[in-house]
């Protein structure tokens, strides 16, 4: 007796395959979405212990970490790093920050490796989660191998209320903020509170590695940077502006293959990016934000503002 075993139909198949596209359609932006709250959630994770490692640094000297423009000689051979080297030892670095003291003794130019070694070492916790690119170091325009942040200080806001100063015979105004003065600001400086004050924020080093050195930004061209701490909003002076424009850059998307969005705060986050505030705490701002960052940039304008 012969068994007849039925086979599948090729419409069968189809509708089987139909099926299955449209599950993995569905299932695929679920996925995407876990995946991008995972590397958000893991961004705000690391600026919470940077936040904590300011304040530490804080309760040691007095201040925070101070801008690299002042007291430069053999008295402070660490005046070419950055704010970001100066809080290694609180987080919990201790070898690369001996390594690092040690070649700002030997040789001032922290660009030279060696012996500053750490200019080319990455450091997870200055890297947000969903750019995998910098847990490697890249190379500069200018043919270095460097390592990068994902974060810059903030150093005030050139919008809203603030003060003149001069450059190149022309007047601008720049409010001061939390970072980029020496000897480094008091906590009691900010007396706008430190709750309404930010300290750090979100930005890509652009694919042209063209900015977002972690380990010094003490030498500054019209073509790199801004590497370790910006002004928000801040105008470029006439004649070195080049393709990106001289108008001042607000809080909004960007793109890596853009390499003038380094002039500007955004995130490679859905929506907006994480902040870093003075007393420590972490919030995820939407783009509409935009609109009360030139106040909470600074650390005394005197402003009132609401943060979301």
């Amino acid at each position: 007796m012969r068994t007849v075993r039925a086979g599948v139909s090729l419409v069968e198949v189809l509708v089987v395959m139909s099926i299955v596209g449209v599950l993995v359609g569905l299932l695929l932006p679920a996925v995407q979405d876990v995946r991008g709250a995972a590397a958000r959630a893991s961004c705000q994770n690391n600026l919470k212990q940077i936040g904590l490692a300011l304040h530490n640094y804080h309760g040691t000297h007095g201040r925070l970490p101070p801008g690299p423009d002042a007291r430069i000689g053999p008295e402070n051979p660490e005046w070419v790093l950055s704010w970001m080297a100066l809080i290694l030892p609180y987080l919990e670095a201790d070898p690369l920050w001996g390594i690092t003291s040690r070649a700002c003794r030997a040789e001032p130019d922290a660009r030279k490796n060696p012996p500053h070694v750490g200019i080319a070492t990455p450091v997870k916790t200055f890297v947000c989660a969903a750019d995998a690119r910098l847990l490697r170091p890249g190379v500069t325009p200018a043919g270095r191998t460097a390592a990068f942040t994902s974060y810059l200080g903030i150093a005030g806001s050139f919008i809203g209320p603030a003060v003149d100063r001069q450059n190149n015979g022309r007047t601008i105004r720049a409010a001061p903020g939390v970072f980029g003065e020496r000897p480094g600001v008091r906590l009691g400086d900010i007396t706008d509170g430190t709750s309404n004050t930010i300290a750090a924020a979100e930005r890509p080093p652009p694919a042209t590695f063209q900015a977002g050195v972690w380990y010094t930004d003490a030498v500054v061209d019209l073509e790199t940077g801004p590497d370790g701490y910006l002004r928000y909003g801040q105008p470029w002076l006439p004649g070195a502006a080049g393709p990106c424009g001289a108008a001042g850059y607000r809080f909004g998307p960007g793109r890596l293959d853009n390499p003038c969005d380094r002039n500007h705060l955004w995130s490679l986050h859905r929506g907006g990016a994480n902040f870093l505030f003075a007393d420590g705490g972490v919030r995820f701002l939407t783009h509409s934000a935009d609109a009360i960052l030139p106040a909470v940039c600074t650390r005394a304008g005197g402003e009132t503002v609401e943060l979301p």
